[in-house]
């Protein structure tokens, strides 16, 4: 993969989990992000019918980020994690607030491997060790 592209796929890795973090913890009413938003005026965010879509983009995009850093490393579990834990967030939006930190948690993960993992990609995978060392 290209260096732009890597950097592009890093960037939208991080920018899309940040962007679905906010908008599940605004929906959830975290008093923090709720009292952020009317200090500066955007408490007009917190609907659903505004957060919901934000949400489920910025899914997409942090979805797209693992994937693009699954073409690096050649591991499927960061992207398998960011998945689970994305769905997880848009249930806790739904109603079942309590898969809320859950996801949180999982979706971090998620992006943390995948960062290290584009690092080191191999250490994290033996096969690709053999082809970068043929090099």
């Amino acid at each position: 993969m290209h260096e732009n592209e890597t950097r592009t796929a890093r960037v939208a890795n991080g920018a899309g989990v940040v962007g679905a973090l906010f908008a599940a913890l605004c929906c959830a009413g975290i008093p923090l992000i709720v009292g952020a938003l009317s200090a500066v005026g955007l408490s007009f965010l917190r609907t659903d019918a505004i957060l919901l879509p934000v949400l489920v983009a910025s899914l997409v995009v942090a979805l797209w980020g693992l994937m693009r850093g699954r073409d690096v490393h050649g591991l499927s579990g960061p992207f398998l994690i960011g998945t689970v834990g994305g769905l997880s967030l848009v249930l806790a939006v739904r109603g079942f607030r309590w898969l809320l930190w859950p996801g949180t948690v999982l979706i971090i993960a998620a992006l943390v491997w995948n960062f290290v993992a584009q690092r080191r990609p191999r250490l994290w995978n033996p096969s690709r060790r053999a082809s970068c060392d043929r090099a």
